[in-house]
């Protein structure tokens, strides 16, 4: 067995793709010139070894405190994903380490994946050594980027999509894999439908009931408040937060007892608020506790998504009690209904942007916003609402998620058969 604390060998190529490559994926522009900087400044004086060595040296991951990794026998099983922040594929790879460890699974670092300290506990560190492509492995990543990972036959990839069509290229590296996991069966049939001929198995993601928990009963915001929130970059016109603020305005014109409370990521071009005093935007990185509260202090969550492949955002709104208005469409409807909150018709239309194609749903905008209204106009279903929404959302909850994950693994022959299910929260 290797040794798990050396680091990785290799040649100068390699170390400097690998090293690109992260850069690149943090699109921390500023750090590569300052890298290239240092290399260039080395390079000047003659410290060709040194620039090497730095090259070589595998800090891509975390370490636990006091610089080692906890002794774990469990089975083996290797992790590729990037962990940079708390949102998105990201937050999948964070909880899927924390729940796997919890398990007693002993999990590896994939070399090629990014993990950043600031966000992974000391006691979830994962283990240090190359993968050798015969060892069981989980990968955890967008379809259209799953090549990266060179996956195999002992690739499980747990991945998702938000149009009825699968980018182009990505069907030959999900048919590469041993076992897709999905989390939804609206999900299944599409990669199906796409050419996917690997067995797939259904595993939805999850929320944290104990941070996301609801807000008591009739206690929501004074003054009606709804909600939108979204990446905007990179892809970011599917989640349609302009649309949601254009309707708004639209709804509520010369209300002065609205407001609407827009949430994007720091990268995010900034939207138009139309100079409406009642139109709040944060855009910057919240904690999952202060994302929590800016949940429970909206009235209702809108969502004019044109697709999801989850829906975690909306899985962590109800799960703080605030009931949706948004479509069913695609993986949506299998968390959300009419029984829970505020549904919004919708017609397909092709997908057109620089990442997506074929169809997803555009939201009716005068149903939509006649469901707007219907919050401000009846204040006490929007609060029932809430109590069901909060009521459904525990049973996708983080823990269960890791359950019907190792029990996919363990079926397909990643894991052992009598691997433990945990019983402990995943924090």
């Amino acid at each position: 067995m290797a040794d798990a604390s050396a680091p990785n060998r290799g040649g100068l190529m390699p170390a400097l793709r690998a090293k690109l490559n992260l850069l690149m994926y943090t699109r921390d522009y500023w750090g590569i010139c300052k890298s290239a900087g240092r290399a260039a400044r080395m390079l000047a004086t003659g410290q060709f070894g040194t620039v090497f060595q730095k090259l070589r040296i595998n800090r891509h991951g975390p370490k636990s405190a006091g610089g080692f990794t906890p002794v774990r026998t469990g089975p083996p099983l290797y992790l590729a994903g990037h962990i940079h922040g708390h949102g998105g594929y990201d937050h999948v790879v964070l909880k899927t380490l924390v729940g796997l460890t919890a398990s007693n699974v002993h999990v590896f670092r994939d070399a090629r994946a990014f993990m950043n300290p600031k966000f992974v506990p000391d006691d979830a560190v994962p283990t240090e050594r190359m993968y050798t492509f015969d060892e069981p492995r989980l990968a955890i990543i967008p379809p259209h980027l799953l090549y990266r990972f060179r996956p195999g036959a002992r690739t499980a990839a747990w991945t998702m999509w938000e149009t009825d069509t699968l980018p182009r290229g990505s069907v030959k590296y999900l048919n590469k894999c041993g076992l897709l996991l999905i989390p939804s069966q609206w999900g299944c049939d599409c990669f199906r439908s796409n050419g996917v001929t690997v067995p797939t198995e259904i595993v939805p993601l999850g929320y944290d009931p104990e941070i996301f928990s609801p807000r008591p009963p009739n206690n929501g915001p004074d003054i009606c408040t709804y909600g939108t929130a979204g990446a905007l970059d990179e892809g970011g016109l599917r989640k349609n937060v302009q649309r949601v603020i254009d309707l708004f305005v639209k709804a509520f014109p010369n209300n002065p007892d609205v407001r609407l409370k827009v949430k994007i990521t720091p990268r995010s071009p900034m939207v138009k608020t139309h100079n409406d005093a009642r139109i709040e935007v944060v855009n910057t990185s919240l904690t999952p506790a202060a994302l929590a509260d800016w949940y429970r202090s909206l009235t209702c969550y809108v969502n004019a998504s044109y697709g999801e492949g989850f829906g975690l955002h909306l899985l962590e709104a109800m799960g703080c009690g605030v009931p949706l208005v948004s479509t069913t469409f695609s993986a949506v409807g299998e968390v959300f209904d009419a029984s829970v909150g505020y549904t919004v018709g919708y017609t397909l239309i092709p997908a057109k942007n620089k990442i997506y194609s074929g169809m997803w749903a555009d939201p009716d905008n005068d149903h939509l916003i006649t469901r707007m209204r219907e919050v401000f106009a009846d204040r006490d279903t929007a609060d029932r609402f809430g109590v069901a929404a909060a009521q459904r959302a525990p049973s996708f909850s983080w823990l269960e998620a890791i359950r019907k994950l190792t029990a996919a693994l363990a079926k397909h022959g990643y894991l052992p058969a009598e691997t433990p299910m945990i019983e402990k929260r995943v924090a």
